[in-house]
């Protein structure tokens, strides 16, 4: 059996995400499959997920609407949409200043700005958002959650934040909002530089990965940075082939060489329910061919061409 094959005996959201990224071809999910069972378990009433907006990880509103805009819900959706309205009222307050020593976390202000636009929703604080995140650009052009830590301040960028924020900037740019946009692109620039420079998952000091759970395949990523996040961002951008992306590209091709990429580590918290079972990862498996066909694609039309067994 062929990869693609595979792949599209899964849950109609990877078939839609096959047929849209790696066939070219229009397939709508109408919202069945992983979506309709997140929009079942919505609590229409208090207009969230999991009692709680953000805290109850992973089951919040936030956590819940990452992973239906990952999947592509219809942006209309008024559960989508309600919830996300909700997420923004509760997050962004005061121009975000949460205390008289701490303004709101950067990248949950990036989650929440990648969610508003992805719904193309209208506000003014959606600017204030953006002169935010424009305003605390570290000099070595990523961004840091602990930019105004009380008790562990950073003046240099974080791999998770930096990709958050980069992420929103994009949905940004893609969904047609345009406040401060010349300066948002030279911005972006600097992050994108900050995760090349590190080619993906290096530390600057030693060379060697920042952590081994950059080099794994996770999925949901919830807030955490692996280099495969990464590549699937600059896939999503256009971003051109770059030699620091190199090593970070023989990760994945070495991972698909067994025909699929396993479902990869999970992160403690609780969950709506399980995505897949098994070692075999459909989620991974897509963003690796995703990554692939993109920079790779000879490499991609071998993996494609290959039958494999999937027992």
């Amino acid at each position: 059996m062929g990869i693609i094959e595979w792949l599209l005996e899964g849950d109609v959201v990877i078939q839609h995400l096959t047929n849209k990224y790696l066939l070219d071809r229009p397939f709508n999910h109408h919202n069945e499959g992983y979506i309709a069972r997140y929009l079942d378990l919505y609590d229409a009433v208090h207009q969230e997920w999991g009692g709680s907006i953000y805290s109850n990880k992973w089951i919040s509103s936030t956590y819940t609407l990452l992973e239906l805009k990952y999947m592509e819900v219809h942006p209309d959706n008024a559960s989508y949409q309600d919830a996300t309205k909700k997420v923004l009222n509760g997050l962004w307050t005061n121009h975000g200043r949460i205390s008289k020593t701490r303004y709101q976390d950067m990248c949950m202000s990036a989650m929440l700005l990648s969610l508003v636009c992805y719904g193309k929703i209208s506000a003014v604080r959606i600017n204030e958002i953006v002169d935010y995140i424009l305003a605390h650009q570290m000099d070595d052009g990523g961004w840091n959650c602990a930019w105004d830590s009380v008790h562990n301040s950073s003046t240099v960028g974080s791999v998770h934040t930096t990709i958050s924020v980069l992420e929103a900037l994009a949905d940004y740019k893609h969904y047609g909002y345009n406040y401060r946009l010349n300066e948002i692109e030279q911005q972006v620039t600097g992050g994108q530089e900050y995760l090349l420079n590190r080619e993906l998952f290096k530390s600057r000091q030693t060379s060697e990965a920042i952590h081994p759970d950059m080099i794994c395949f996770h999925y949901p990523c919830r807030w955490k940075y692996d280099c495969f996040r990464a590549l699937e961002y600059f896939a999503h951008v256009d971003y051109p082939y770059d030699d620091r992306m190199q090593e970070a590209l023989d990760l994945v091709k070495t991972a698909l060489k067994k025909g699929y990429i396993n479902r990869g580590k999970t992160y403690p918290g609780r969950v709506h329910f399980p995505l897949e079972s098994g070692p075999k990862g459909r989620f991974n498996t897509y963003r690796g061919l995703l990554i692939l066909r993109n920079y790779d694609n000879k490499a991609y039309q071998e993996v494609i061409e290959t039958d494999f067994r999937y027992e």
